[in-house]
């Protein structure tokens, strides 16, 4: 799970190495990528919640996090299927 958008970068390489290793790892690193729309959209969101608008930034960060542990689980799936 990430905090910030800073640390989607190290995370990303990290579920990256992962996806590289399996069979089936192409359907998961399209999922990786898609993430970075949204890590950018939290960005944004994170600067405004510096000038006093937060709200969108968590909610932000929530879908983020979601979206990693369903990733996570992909990956697992595929390591166990082989």
């Amino acid at each position: 799970m990430i905090r910030t958008s800073t640390e989607w970068a190290a995370y990303e390489t990290k579920l990256l190495t992962k996806a590289n290793t399996l069979v089936n790892g192409t359907d998961i690193k399209k999922m990786i990528y898609n993430v970075r729309q949204t890590v950018t959209d939290l960005s944004n969101a994170e600067v405004a919640a510096r000038r006093g608008h937060p709200r969108r930034s968590v909610e932000l960060l929530q879908e983020i996090n979601t979206h990693i542990t369903t990733i996570e689980e992909y990956l697992l799936l595929a390591a166990l299927l082989g």
